[in-house]
């Protein structure tokens, strides 16, 4: 088993790829602290993963918060934290002249000051060595008709991870970003986007069809594992091709 024993904390883990991510882990042996926002979904989400997950009701956004998940995760499984994979985010459409600074700042509040007060908080608690897995997008590098905003906080993620693993490799914590292509996660019910749009985006995808959370998962945990250990600042693409493959 790739994370026997090993203390992992996903946020946003009650649904789409953190929740997919947080069910390998525990396959592969690790317990698991998954944080939301919802009660609800993440009690489902954990009695789905089984005995060796903790839901913590966490804002990924709010240092409290994240200082009070791994405080409860290294009291409840009484161990230090191997991996952390800072998932929490929101996507939201951001057409420039109908979003205020105040929406766009709030988009990058979440996606980009979440995944900072993740990482920070996380320090105290983190075994040696660790992997902290830092979850960007296909977008970061990509400009996105009425994306703006989410476009801009993908990149901060991207550029995050590669600060982040300059400062701590010292440290025996190494860092990296993923960056999801088009997934078929519950996400696309929050944005309103119709069938046929999907259809549109999947037919611009080399492989033709968007990834299953599942499949992110797998490259999130090879990222976590010691399949990775000379791995560090890296951005790992898991698109289908659309970053790499011209469509001409």
């Amino acid at each position: 088993m790739l994370l026997k024993d090993m203390l992992a904390v996903v946020t946003g883990g009650s649904s789409g790829i953190g929740l997919a991510a947080a069910e390998r882990f525990v396959s592969e042996g690790a317990r698991v602290a998954i944080s939301g926002r919802d009660a609800q979904k993440l009690q489902r989400a954990a009695e789905k993963l089984g005995e060796h997950a903790l839901p913590v009701i966490a804002d990924a956004a709010s240092p409290g918060d994240m200082r009070r998940l791994y405080e409860t995760a290294v009291g409840h499984f009484q161990r230090d934290v191997n991996v952390v994979v800072a998932n929490a985010g929101v996507s939201r459409q951001t057409p420039v002249r109908e979003t205020s600074l105040e929406q766009f700042s709030d988009v990058l509040g979440i996606n980009v000051g979440g995944v900072y007060a993740t990482v920070r908080e996380a320090l105290p608690f983190l075994a040696r060595p660790a992997s902290i897995i830092l979850v960007a997008s296909l977008a970061a590098n990509q400009g996105t008709k009425n994306f703006s905003a989410y476009c801009a906080s993908k990149a901060a993620v991207v550029s995050l991870a590669k600060s982040f693993a300059a400062e701590f490799v010292e440290s025996g914590i190494r860092v990296n970003s993923i960056s999801p292509g088009v997934a078929n996660t519950p996400i696309f019910d929050t944005l309103g986007i119709s069938e046929a749009q999907l259809l549109q985006w999947s037919n611009v995808i080399p492989m033709k069809r968007p990834a299953e959370p599942a499949e992110i998962a797998s490259a999130i945990l090879f990222l976590a594992s010691d399949a990775s250990r000379y791995m560090t600042g890296a951005d790992l693409a898991v698109d289908g091709g659309m970053s790499g493959i011209s469509p001409f």
